[in-house]
């Protein structure tokens, strides 16, 4: 098991019941500090609880990763609460993620609304948290992409497109940021997230015909499936793993 003692890890949109806070719990049952964000404060409380009643460390703060002031402010408090930041994982994701949206119904608010948070949030937790990343002797940034933006899936182009762009944000990042010995890798999973299951409880064919199709015959669970793998990124067996793009889908993209 990876022991992440004495290490303090950011993970935003952590106040859901989906991937998110099954990372944090991972973090938690690893022995890290970890710092749970979420749009609304009560939410992220409510996650960090858990992991303290799981025998964890976790403080909450709220974090709205749309906005370059939030992303700076929810920096600064993990910082300031912890004296350190380790590890950051841009899990939040926008409602509309798993929306059916053609190219001719996608409007200019739609798509930048959807790249607030994905995209320009990736950019701006990473900008903010690149000193103390490099001021860690294992620094890790660990973005979420999508099996639409590694294959440009239907059914919402906005979505694929920017998640690609996360990917090379990704390989970018790796390459400035190796020097410093921090590593930057991104998550494409398959797991039962809160839009995966908005998706699938108005479309409950589509999961019936996905579960058949995974060589492993489910979805992944978001602690046990894809948390754990990624407590293992962030800790030391990941330290030669940059610029990559780790799909965790229970072979799902290589039986498309």
């Amino acid at each position: 098991m990876t022991d992440l003692t004495g290490r303090v890890a950011l993970v935003s949109g952590a106040g859901g019941s989906g991937i998110g806070r099954g990372t944090a719990q991972a973090f938690g049952g690893a022995g890290a500090t970890v710092i749970v964000t979420a749009r609304r404060l009560d939410a992220a409380e409510e996650a960090a609880e858990e992991i303290r009643t799981d025998g964890g460390t976790a403080h909450a703060v709220a974090l709205d990763t749309s906005s370059s002031e939030s992303c700076r402010a929810a920096i600064r408090a993990a910082a300031d609460l912890c004296g350190r930041l380790d590890i950051v994982v841009h899990n939040a994701t926008h409602g509309l993620s798993a929306s059916v949206a053609p190219i001719d119904d996608i409007d200019a608010e739609w798509w930048d609304s959807q790249a607030a948070v994905s995209l320009a949030g990736s950019f701006y937790l990473a900008r903010e948290a690149f000193p103390h990343l490099k001021a860690s002797d294992a620094g890790r940034l660990i973005l979420f992409t999508s099996l639409r933006g590694v294959a440009g899936l239907d059914p919402n182009p906005a979505y694929a497109v920017q998640k690609a762009a996360v990917r090379g944000m990704t390989r970018a990042l790796a390459h400035e940021w190796g020097a410093y010995g921090i590593t930057v890798n991104a998550i494409a999973p398959a797991a039962l997230s809160k839009p995966s299951l908005d998706y699938f409880a108005a479309h409950p064919e589509a999961r019936a015909f996905v579960e058949a199709v995974i060589p492993l015959k489910r979805m992944g669970d978001p602690r046990r499936d894809v948390g754990e793998a990624i407590v293992a990124i962030a800790g030391p067996a990941g330290q030669y793993l940059t610029g990559q793009t780790v799909v965790l889908d229970g072979g799902l993209f290589s039986a498309t």
